[in-house]
């Protein structure tokens, strides 16, 4: 296990006024509760309620792929797993989780619970969602940039949100917000899919 892609983004650093992060003294506290490690070629990101956070899972039999996010890592590379809610913020305050190689970073809300209802509660889902995932992607930046680390510049920032597949795909509005969030984010792209490429 090489570590690098979490030093190169000096998070202890960064996150330092966390005990979490502030309890690390070598690279085998970082998995004991804050990242989960990989070199799979294809690993799946589980929103485990019973754990609390999201985890990492070798397949999605009897999980549901609308709980999932399928990472092809055809490299090979050395694969990490942010546990960011419900372990590093309280739970619900932003998004769930992160996956991070070497020079990428990808942050993910799942939204499984979120249902074909009404447009209003469709939107509002939305609208949660891609706040967890800017509130996320704002603080780790600024921490970042704090800590000496400009990640826009050295690394390609992805988001995902991941939605119930009874939600409607490919609409309008998904569209909008997908655009209204890759200017906020001076050209983050937001994906509303549930697979991923590094």
């Amino acid at each position: 296990m090489d570590c690098a892609a979490i030093h190169r983004l000096r998070l202890k650093e960064a996150f330092g006024d966390m005990q979490k992060f502030q309890d690390v003294t070598c690279d085998a506290e970082l998995l004991a509760e804050l990242f989960e490690w990989t070199t799979r070629g294809v690993i799946f990101i589980y929103d485990d309620e019973e754990a609390g956070h999201s985890v990492f899972v070798a397949d999605t039999r009897g999980l549901g792929s609308d709980k999932t996010l399928r990472v092809l890592n055809t490299d090979h590379k050395d694969l990490f797993l942010w546990h960011i809610d419900g372990v590093m913020y309280r739970k619900g305050s932003k998004c769930d989780c992160a996956f991070i190689s070497d020079n990428y970073i990808g942050f993910v809300e799942f939204k499984a619970n979120a249902a074909n209802n009404s447009d209003e509660a469709i939107k509002a889902n939305y609208e949660k969602a891609t706040m967890q995932l800017k509130h996320t992607i704002d603080d780790v930046i600024k921490r970042c940039r704090n800590a000496g680390i400009d990640v826009m510049a050295s690394t390609m920032v992805e988001a995902y949100a991941v939605f119930n597949p009874t939600v409607p795909r490919h609409n309008a509005y998904q569209k909008k917000t997908a655009a209204k969030f890759l200017m906020e984010t001076d050209g983050i792209p937001l994906y509303f899919k549930n697979s991923a490429e590094i």
